[in-house]
């Protein structure tokens, strides 16, 4: 006889310890969709493996990790800040243990980071379509450093150059363009400490 669920679907009842974990793992799994692709961007790859490890990166959108992890086993000084923390502290425990994971990502918005002036060397935004955009580029210029850099990825290039000027960025690297989405550099005039 053909289960009610399907061909092939058990007709087994899951059990209380079962039942009580779908939904959780549900939430977890529909949280880590919503987040950027598990694997970090060729390009940012790409950009990092000529800065000096031990720079400090700022992550203005973490999401789950994507990013973070990548840059702190690479010897990065990563931070990060996400309004949902739990799948990037997940993903940075195992390299930089749970306790340091908690205290380097934190609750926030790209556009309200609560790291002081001139901090950061560098920082990375990976736009989402609900972020403000030049609000997160005025809020990376003040975080970083004079001198300091942003790589920026997004999916609408269009106000990108004059969002970043209004924020006092200058572009350090013309946009390149992979799988859908823009990449750019920008920098902090300034000089370096």
């Amino acid at each position: 006889a053909m289960s009610p669920r399907g061909p092939g679907a058990s007709t087994a009842r899951p059990s209380r310890r079962t039942a009580f974990l779908l939904p959780r793992r549900a939430r977890q799994a529909a949280l880590r969709r919503r987040s950027a692709p598990v694997s970090p961007s060729n390009a940012l790859l790409r950009t990092f493996a000529a800065v000096p490890p031990g720079a400090r990166v700022i992550d203005l959108a973490c999401g789950a990790g994507r990013h973070l992890d990548p840059l702190a086993r690479l010897g990065f000084d990563v931070w990060g800040t996400e309004a949902e923390v739990g799948p990037a502290r997940e993903a940075l425990a195992p390299t930089l243990g749970a306790d340091e994971a908690r205290r380097r990502v934190t609750t926030g918005a790209p556009d309200a980071l609560g790291y002081p002036d001139a901090w950061a060397d560098w920082a990375v935004f990976a736009a989402r379509a609900d972020h403000d955009l030049g609000g997160a580029l005025v809020e990376a210029a003040r975080v970083l450093k004079p001198g300091g850099w942003i790589w920026v990825e997004t999916a609408r290039p269009d106000d990108l150059y004059t969002l970043a000027e209004a924020a006092g960025l200058v572009t350090a690297e013309e946009p390149t363009e992979e799988d859908g989405v823009t990449h750019a550099i920008f920098r902090r005039p300034g000089d370096v400490r």
